[in-house]
């Protein structure tokens, strides 16, 4: 009898584990997701395909709440609120947090440059994971949060109210810009004015400012060309943009639907990147219809504002030489510049971007 007694009992347990377990892998997941960007503008519209596609693999189980324009927190309190829990996934900019993050900011040095187009921009985000995945130290820098993904943005030019051809051009006028930007017109002997895109066309037309370093797609979503006259077209550097996630948010979602999230982020790349690039394309074609000046610059020239972008990369090492070893740093730099320069890709990672991306 008592046998019996303890076998129903045992039953029971079974059953109860069971059904608990059962409910909780029946439970759906919503995340919310703050976004600098606006809403359904390339970037964001990758980031947008990403939660309407996982919602479509996971047959409802996982819904993205967005809030675009950082409408729960701006990006320089970004990874506060993320680490805190006011979003479960949030864009942070390494311009913004440079500081924080000195060997992952190598990424922005305008001396690497990457080429230009949409395969290449997807390209270059791949190898930033990589560069994660390569250095424990970087691993180090980035372990409050989860990184999902990263996409680097285009191009930044230097787009001003009065002709500039050369470095020392920049004397006296005030620009908007940040990071190593700022830094490197201050050395110019300009002033560097911290301005985020959505607020370039009212303080350029004010006056608060005589310049804006952006992309030709922000350019164009701003009406730049309104307010401007000529554009410099010499690559000043590019943003990285994280994806980054709570970890108590990440580490509560199964192993199946993680590894979804981060393939399903990495496809987003390239419909991210496209819709830069058309973007880009319509920049610069207002640009033009609009009857303003581009000059690029021939080698000899570009050489010359190379030679003056040199101190950001003494500055980059010495500032990651306060925390790292120089041996660490200058192998960081040199795999940086090795990728960039060799065309480095991971083929199949860009072949599957294009699978999904929008025709």
């Amino acid at each position: 009898m008592r046998s019996k007694l303890w076998l129903s009992i045992l039953l029971c347990l079974i059953l109860a584990v069971s059904f608990s377990g059962s409910a909780i892998a029946a439970d759906k997941i919503k995340l919310r997701f703050n976004y600098t960007m606006g809403a359904k503008k390339p970037p964001a519209n990758g980031w947008e395909w990403w939660g309407a596609e996982l919602e479509k693999q996971t047959n409802g189980m996982v819904t993205i709440e967005y809030y675009p324009l950082g409408s729960l927190f701006k990006a320089n309190v970004a990874v506060e609120n993320i680490v805190k829990g006011t979003a479960d996934i949030s864009n942070i900019s390494i311009r913004t947090t440079a500081k924080r993050y000195p060997l992952l900011s190598v990424t922005m040095l305008p001396t690497v440059l990457w080429p230009n187009s949409d395969d290449a921009i997807a390209e270059a985000s791949v190898a930033i994971m990589d560069l994660i995945e390569e250095f424990p130290e970087i691993q180090q820098e980035v372990k409050a949060f989860k990184v999902l993904w990263v996409l680097m943005l285009e191009d930044y030019y230097l787009v001003t109210k009065k002709e500039v051809q050369k470095p020392s051009d920049l004397k006296g006028m005030n620009i908007g810009c940040g990071g190593s930007q700022a830094t490197f017109v201050k050395g110019q002997g300009g002033g560097a004015v911290s301005v985020v895109p959505p607020q370039s066309y009212m303080n350029l037309k004010t006056g608060v400012i005589d310049g804006m370093i952006m992309s030709w797609n922000a350019m164009g979503h701003y009406k730049i060309h309104e307010v401007c006259n000529y554009m410099y077209e010499m690559p000043m550097g590019r943003v990285p943009l994280p994806m980054i996630m709570n970890l108590d948010s990440w580490n509560g979602i199964p192993k199946d639907i993680q590894k979804k999230m981060l393939e399903i982020g990495e496809k987003s790349l390239l419909i991210s990147s496209r819709g830069m690039r058309e973007g880009a394309i319509a920049g610069e074609r207002d640009w033009n219809e609009a009857g303003k000046n581009t000059y690029t610059p021939n080698e000899s020239e570009k050489a010359v504002w190379l030679k003056a972008f040199e101190p950001f990369e003494k500055e980059w090492v010495a500032n990651a030489s306060n925390k790292y070893s120089l041996e660490v740093v200058q192998k960081v730099l040199n795999r940086w510049k090795g990728m960039a320069a060799s065309s480095w890709r991971r083929q199949k990672a860009l072949d599957d971007c294009k699978k999904w991306a929008m025709k």
